[in-house]
């Protein structure tokens, strides 16, 4: 979460990061995405981007136990122009997300331990 001052004067709200995003996409035969449109949101339009490329696909199913339970099929995509995209199909709704996060370090910026 974070502080914002959005709203009232004066007066810090929190907002919260890094929550899923509703995502329109565009699926194949086989349910797999090829094309995704971001919701509009502070002002833009929602722009429509082709998948250049399904870099992984997996499952992840939370509280399978419980009537709440989340199960989700999440995909690592390339758009075409090379941006990363994660989304995830909520699979007992069938709607479509993107889940914001920060990417791990790169293999030529991570430093390595002192020896």
């Amino acid at each position: 979460m974070t502080a914002t001052n959005r709203g009232k004067r004066g007066a810090a709200t929190l907002r919260a990061i890094g929550m899923p995003r509703p995502l329109h996409v565009e699926v194949d035969t086989d349910t797999r995405p090829i094309a995704v449109t971001r919701a509009p949101s502070r002002g833009r339009t929602g722009v429509r981007s082709l998948v250049g490329r399904v870099e992984d696909v997996w499952r992840v199913e939370e509280a399978w136990w419980r009537a709440g339970a989340q199960m989700r099929t999440y995909y690592l995509v390339t758009l075409d122009g090379g941006r990363p995209l994660t989304l995830f199909r909520d699979d007992a709704t069938g709607a479509w997300f993107e889940q914001p996060y920060s990417a791990p370090p790169t293999a030529d910026k991570r430093v390595e331990a002192p020896r």
